[in-house]
């Protein structure tokens, strides 16, 4: 019998950054939803205007103010989380591993700083939003100033997941993390 080496445990993340990480997994499945509504709800409007020759009227606004801002904002934070968001490693890839984690972590500060400042002007356009009961110009007209506070949280989340990304890089918890040298567009 062969004696596999065993790897020691992982670090179980501390109970903020798993909040932080179910937040996000439970913001997608929102998203998640908002596109299966978004596929009924021109669903409906297609059959309606095959069959009974009446479209959902409303059906273009709701699509664009609402079911799309909601399926790609309130994904944001999952998408950070799993670290599939589009990056540029061409310079980062140069650099040795504990530093790349680094700089890594310090541009993830960075981003969190501007997220936050994003989702301060977020809330202030939904409070207005909401003051006035904002709606679209459109027969019947549809309200948008709910989803003025889904972008809200959807970049909260996102600050959020960006800070917990940053902690990751900082204390080599990242999955890959700093012992990971391959780039991200190389094979195995």
């Amino acid at each position: 019998m062969t004696d596999t080496p065993r790897t020691p445990p992982a670090r179980p993340d501390p109970a903020l950054l798993a909040w932080i990480d179910r937040l996000a997994l439970g913001l997608a499945l929102v998203a998640g939803l908002a596109l299966c509504l978004l596929a009924l709800n021109v669903f409906v409007d297609v059959i309606g205007r095959a069959f009974f020759k009446t479209p959902l009227r409303g059906t273009l606004e709701m699509t664009a103010q609402w079911w799309m801002p909601a399926l790609t904002l309130l994904a944001f934070a999952y998408t950070e989380r799993r670290q599939d968001h589009i990056k540029v490693t061409i310079l980062l890839d140069t650099l040795p591993a504990r530093m790349r984690a680094w700089v890594e972590g310090c541009f993830g500060l960075i981003a969190t700083a501007l997220l936050v400042g994003l989702a301060w002007h977020a809330w202030h356009e939904a409070m207005d939003s909401f003051g006035y009961r904002e709606t679209t110009s459109s027969l019947p007209p549809v309200a948008i100033w709910p989803v003025k506070f889904v972008a809200v949280i959807g970049v909260a989340a996102l600050a959020l997941q960006t800070a917990a990304t940053s902690f990751r890089h900082f204390t080599g918890r990242l999955p890959g993390g700093a012992a990971d040298t391959q780039g991200e567009g190389e094979a195995a």
